[in-house]
């Protein structure tokens, strides 16, 4: 997984091996998909460089076995 942290305009990178919860073959819906990432991903972005500043976080997904259609999506949340 590759976190891309960006607080006022500045990108902080982390790529890192997460061991998450791989959605089931049949979540494929972005809603579903955006629901899987809130519990799955998000825990695992930020540095704690954001507390007064404003942030956005991007993570992209660089490996899957289970599920290699993931591999390249990307999830955001600012």
């Amino acid at each position: 997984m590759q976190f891309t942290n960006v607080y006022d305009g500045e990108e902080h990178i982390n790529v890192c091996t997460v061991d998450v919860d791989t959605p089931p073959a049949d979540v494929d819906d972005v809603d579903e998909l955006f629901e899987w990432a809130e519990d799955n991903i998000w825990p695992h972005s930020g540095d704690g460089n954001a507390v007064t500043k404003d942030a956005g976080y991007f993570a992209d997904i660089l490996a899957c076995p289970e599920r290699p259609d993931l591999v390249g999506k990307e999830f955001s949340r600012c």
